[in-house]
């Protein structure tokens, strides 16, 4: 999960940076619209074309190096400043981001930002080096040209809502865990582990101890079921995956089946709450005249079995066969948003285990009282046996989700910080666009135009482009999730991000257009 939010957010990171040099584009375009009267003179005083291309370029070229340097030196400092952030503890284990910027990554991201530099100036560049110095003669002005502009504003609009919809089903996923059904009941569950080895020389007094330790738990008052584990679902270790083999089944050598282990003491699905739709549970950890068992999930039926029968079904695992005594509802394992993943569970009483966790099912909010009263037990029957690792299963799951938080987080920065590019693009051009039409601005108030309409017009002129992106991007991430490269279609995440950006683009194309329109029409007229 951590890896595959990791490459989205080296994805979204590119896209932040053509964000930025369209906008760097822009603003040198419209910036470039107002230096034609001074490349004009020049190019009249004898200068060559060349020479004016050279001026703008080597402008660019600084203010692209001194950005790069900046950006440099600000990644150097978060950098160390992430570094030295208190480490995160999960399940008792600090968890520390390294993060260093070597000489080689300094290098290449100042030369990419001099690159960009280059590349985004050669337009205004060209386009200015191309004015006709007559028009100073003649006093005229020719309009300059706002395609490129617009094209410019639609695409960074349409980044905007990549970048935007995907964040938002990140963010949409991230909570929905809270209320996703995991298969079990989380409220209630309190959990702690213990490890014998080194203590025990064989599996029947490791046995022996986990019969006498469930004894005193389920003895404990506000205690309505305990159980014992090899390991907890939604685990940052995650669950072993063994080759099984079912009688019945043929074998494929090329592709044998596989699924998920467990190891449990009676009275796991319990305390858990895990449905047991067929069958029964294990039988008791002392009662050794029974054969091997094994309980499965639905989804290894469905997937190995299909309409067979699954009860008395002998499955090998590791080399040594159980019977197939019950069949239980599919549950999360490994990670949220997993697909169903067939599971063995395997009884303690055939495989003990030296390390085991303890789950002691109480009501809902009074499970952290029961910490003491474990211990207690635990100590009755081996005083120096450490009892660690204890807490509630919602604060287990919660711990482990820090591989999902830390996207998430991250998210949180950069959606804001393109929503926030994306209108500076966008006030752009249209402040500038509207700042050259401030002569024909006034000549339609003067001849009876409302300002009303004159904002109207010029704010759907701005809207149309940015329509047009904010599309294009939608189609882009909804064919994404179609194909499964992002989150799946979210209706919400898909309505809402093109309403929010289209609401941010109005605001940034009504105020520089009202400002316009309130313009005195005799001062616009004068104005050149």
């Amino acid at each position: 999960m951590l890896a595959a939010s990791l490459a989205v957010l080296q994805a979204i990171t590119l896209l932040l940076l053509l964000a930025v040099c369209g906008n760097t584009a822009n603003l040198v375009l419209a910036r470039a619209s107002t230096r034609r009267q001074e490349m004009a003179v020049r190019l009249a005083l004898g200068a060559k074309r060349w020479h004016v291309a050279r001026l703008l370029l080597v402008e660019n070229v600084l203010l692209a190096t001194c950005g790069a340097l900046l950006g440099a030196a600000l990644a150097v400092w978060g950098a160390n400043a992430l570094s030295a952030v208190p480490p995160m503890r999960v399940r008792g284990i600090p968890i520390s981001l390294m993060s260093t910027v070597d000489g080689t990554g300094l290098i290449v991201a100042i030369a990419l930002g001099i690159v960009c530099g280059c590349l985004f100036g050669l337009a205004p560049a060209l386009q200015l080096a191309r004015v006709d110095p007559q028009q100073l003669r003649t006093g005229s002005s020719t309009p300059a040209r706002t395609g490129l502009r617009n094209l410019l504003m639609a695409i960074e609009t349409a980044l905007a809502v990549i970048v935007l919809v995907v964040a938002g089903s990140f963010f949409k996923s991230f909570f929905a865990t809270r209320t996703m059904d995991t298969g079990f009941k989380r409220d209630g569950v309190l959990l702690a582990a213990y490890d014998l080895t080194g203590r025990t020389r064989n599996d029947i007094s490791t046995r022996q101890f986990a019969s006498r330790l469930l004894t005193k738990l389920r003895g404990l008052p506000r205690v309505s079921g305990a159980a014992i584990a090899s390991a907890v679902p939604l685990d940052i270790h995650g669950l072993p995956v063994r080759f099984v083999t079912i009688d019945g089944r043929p074998r494929n050598e090329n592709d044998p089946d596989r699924a998920l282990t467990m190891t449990v003491t009676p009275g796991y699905f319990d305390v858990m709450g895990i449905a047991l739709v067929r069958g029964t549970d294990f039988a008791d950890l002392d009662d050794l005249a029974a054969a091997p068992q094994a309980v499965v999930n639905e989804e290894l039926v469905h997937r190995y079995l299909g309409d067979g029968e699954p009860l008395g079904r002998r499955i090998q695992v590791r080399g040594r066969s159980y019977v197939v005594s019950g069949v239980v509802r599919n549950s999360l394992y490994n990670a949220f948003g997993e697909p169903p993943t067939p599971i063995v569970y395997l009884s303690y009483r055939d495989v003990p285990g030296t390390i085991g966790e303890m789950h002691l099912r109480a009501g809902s909010g009074s499970e952290r009282a029961l910490a003491g009263d474990i211990r207690r037990a635990v100590s009755e029957l081996d005083p120096e046996l450490p009892v660690y690792d204890v807490r509630t299963l919602n604060d287990h799951i919660e711990s482990n989700l820090i591989f999902r938080r830390i996207p998430v987080r991250m998210f949180t920065v950069l959606g804001p910080l393109l929503l926030v590019l994306a209108s500076i693009g966008i006030y752009a051009v249209v402040s500038y666009t509207i700042a050259q039409r401030t002569k024909e601005i006034g000549v339609r108030l003067a001849l009876g135009a409302t300002t009303t309409r004159v904002v109207a017009e010029h704010v759907g002129e701005s809207l149309l482009v940015v329509g047009c992106g904010a599309l294009l991007g939608w189609m882009i991430a909804f064919l994404g999730a179609m194909l499964g490269t992002t989150s799946a279609v979210d209706p919400v995440v898909f309505g809402l991000v093109p309403a929010v950006l289209l609401l941010v683009a109005t605001v940034a194309c009504w105020i520089p257009s009202r400002r316009a329109a309130r313009v005195d029409p005799v001062v616009a007229l004068r104005a050149e």
